[in-house]
């Protein structure tokens, strides 16, 4: 018995898949091999230099010596972090932190978008240009200096207490051996430094505002105050809101060399944080596991900050950095 033949038409074929070079992502790298071939050494330096030290993060859970090194050194699991949560310097530090950084956060935010709204209402043009010149400078000089300049001007012979002495007739003020007075010329410092930076962003943004809006407001009445609730601050809240959820990562952290190059041994009780509790006992004692835990749970709150801000921006304004 012969079997019959199927017909052509009936057979179903397997649709035949292009090759994986010629579609998709390996498509566009051999269209655009030049292009990726100048970003390879950036790709590089960020996997060598950004998360290659992420690498040392063990060290928070290991008796760590340098002599031993990493591989040799005692496993130790969760003793750092106990040993850190317990040290009544840790305490104070975290809530100096928390204290210095959210004084920063309060007053820093509004100040640069403050600045910004002055800046953009200016219409003499080289009026405008000076003003936001001598705003932006201090972004971009050191803290070294900026704490020599402090220095010389609150000193117990400077120009603030020749003014408070000879002008008022008081007593000379410590400022910066006074633990209370710290961590406000700390807060008043890093404002005066950032705050132009800052304030540049937000103009930035407010170029990118459409001007027919503003014509508008004025054909139906709407005076400067007006146009600027209405139309600037809202077309401006995406790089508001962008900032304030990365700025929030910044209360547990930050601060190190500002810090480092102003206080004294006087100034402790307010003015230790984290990163100078952490870099005495890496440098100055030798604790590595002991402070690099301390970094490792610095870092995961700073994180959770981002998350939680994030979070709460997107469910009540519907827009977040991701």
């Amino acid at each position: 018995m012969t079997s019959k033949p199927i017909p052509i038409a009936n057979v179903v074929t397997r649709p035949q898949r292009p090759a994986l070079w010629r579609t998709g992502w390996l498509k566009d790298v051999r269209q655009n091999w030049a292009l990726y071939a100048m970003a390879l050494p950036a790709l590089f330096a960020i996997l060598l230099f950004g998360y290659g030290p992420l690498m040392g993060l063990s060290i928070a859970f290991l008796d760590f010596s340098p002599a031993r090194g990493i591989g040799g050194s005692t496993f130790v699991g969760l003793d750092n972090f106990r040993i850190a949560f317990a040290n009544p310097f840790f305490g104070t530090a975290l809530r100096n932190t928390l204290i210095i950084n959210s004084l920063k956060l309060t007053f820093g935010f509004p100040a640069a978008i403050i600045l910004a709204l002055l800046l953009n209402e200016i219409r003499a043009a080289w009026f405008k240009r000076i003003v936001q010149t001598a705003t932006i400078l201090p972004y971009f000089i050191g803290w070294v200096v900026v704490a020599t300049m402090f220095r010389n001007i609150l000193a117990p012979d400077g120009v603030v207490n020749e003014v408070v002495t000879h002008v008022f007739g008081a007593q000379s003020i410590a400022f910066l051996s006074d633990p209370q007075k710290f961590p406000l010329i700390i807060v008043f410092q890093d404002v005066w430094k950032n705050w132009g930076f800052f304030a540049v962003l937000y103009l930035a943004a407010m170029a990118g505002i459409d001007p027919t809006l503003y014509e508008a407001a004025m054909v139906d009445g709407a005076n400067r105050w007006q146009q600027t609730l209405h139309i600037t601050l809202p077309g401006i809240r995406p790089a508001m809101l962008t900032l304030f959820v990365l700025l929030t990562g910044w209360i547990i952290q930050g601060g190190f060399e500002q810090i480092l190059v102003m206080y004294n041994t006087s100034v402790y009780p307010t003015g230790d944080i984290i990163e100078t509790l952490t870099y005495r006992l890496a440098i100055q004692q030798s604790k590595y596991g002991l402070a690099t835990a301390i970094g490792l749970f610095q870092t995961a709150i700073s994180l959770g900050l981002v998350v939680l801000t994030n979070y709460s921006v997107r469910r009540f304004n519907k827009q977040g950095i991701y």
